[in-house]
């Protein structure tokens, strides 16, 4: 149960860009070019992150790059939600994309490690699940909260408890 929070936890931010684009756009005044320019920035940062962080895994131990990553993707959302700028919030969403890649092969590392072999395929299933559900659960949550704090304070109030995850995993 813990391991399928943490998946919640660590794609917080990423779950948040697409609802929050509206609101991002308005804000920075930007046009579509920009909004495609930082869903590729992060993106393609995300997916490049997934090759070194499976090293680290491996250097490092899957704990310690499990708490890094769900932690460091709650700390650079909070960046998000305090972003002065465009650049900024590019590089803040960069930081969680990296973040994020760490988490993956780490966490497939320690969940395979610590049950049976009769039961891997099953509790990586349920782990799967926080991972997935993050991307339903936290628009909606993000569409109400923005209505009353905007979407920094909405960005801000998710990926707080996030940091949290990080520190529980460990």
């Amino acid at each position: 149960p813990l391991f399928t929070a943490a998946h919640f936890g660590h794609h917080v931010v990423g779950a948040l860009l697409r609802p929050m684009l509206p609101f991002i756009r308005r804000d920075f005044g930007l046009d579509y070019t920009q909004i495609s320019a930082l869903q590729s920035a992060y993106a393609l940062t995300g997916g490049v992150s997934q090759l070194p962080a499976g090293w680290l895994a491996d250097r490092f131990g899957p704990r310690a790059i499990v708490t890094v990553s769900v932690a460091g993707v709650a700390l650079a959302g909070i960046g998000v939600g305090l972003s002065p700028t465009f650049t900024a919030l590019v590089a803040f969403f960069m930081l969680a994309a990296v973040m994020e890649g760490g988490y993956h092969p780490a966490s497939a590392a320690a969940i395979t490690s610590s049950v049976s072999p009769e039961t891997r395929g099953r509790s990586l299933g349920i782990h799967l699940i926080g991972g997935s559900s993050c991307f339903w659960v936290i628009p909606l949550v993000a569409a109400e909260t923005s209505r009353y704090w905007g979407w920094r304070g909405s960005s801000l109030a998710l990926a707080i408890p996030a940091v949290a995850l990080g520190i529980a995993i460990f």
